[in-house]
């Protein structure tokens, strides 16, 4: 056992949070969001020195919503800093996804702390967009522009400038 699993299964002892551990040094507990509870799974692999975090919605897209969640999908990875959104093609599976690359075995409290409050904090913010598209028939472009807007902050930029890496403003 490494020292990053140790320090999550203290974090989660400590903050007497159920879970069922397996063999292969990963969590699952369900942990409840604002908007709904999510399945999290937080697994260490030390052979490739990382540790990662599934959220893993509470529904499953119904197959015929598959392309347009893609869509969504696709719109809300775009521009992310930390972490991605995935979803299973084939049985509709959506979950959000953040790693954080081990410095020695450790991992440290805050980091696993920040990591889980991250991946929730993400699936409450884009699954209303989701749920949109697949419930209200909303377009994806308008579900994800709706609720990045309502969490933009003053200092993000509104349009949809990019600038690619490297090239200045004149060049763009």
């Amino acid at each position: 056992m490494t020292a990053a699993y140790e320090e999550l299964i203290h974090l989660l002892d400590e903050r007497e949070i159920g879970y069922s551990a397996s063999d292969d040094q990963a969590i699952r507990t369900d942990l409840r969001g604002e908007v709904a509870t999510y399945r999290i799974v937080a697994k260490v692999e030390p052979e490739v020195d990382l540790f990662q975090v599934f959220g893993y919605s509470p529904l499953r897209v119904p197959e015929g919503c598959r392309p347009a969640i893609a869509e969504a999908v696709a719109r809300a990875n775009y521009g992310l800093r930390l972490g991605k959104f995935e979803m299973d093609v084939d049985d509709g599976e959506l979950r959000f996804q953040m790693a954080q690359v081990l410095a020695g075995e450790s991992v440290g409290e805050e980091i696993i702390d920040r990591v889980i409050s991250t991946v929730i904090n993400m699936l409450d913010m884009y699954l209303p967009a989701f749920l949109s598209v697949i419930y209200a028939n909303e377009l994806p472009k308008d579900a994800i522009r709706r609720v990045e807007a309502a969490f933009r902050r003053p200092s993000d930029p509104e349009g949809d400038d990019h600038e690619s890496f490297g090239e200045t403003e004149d060049e763009a």
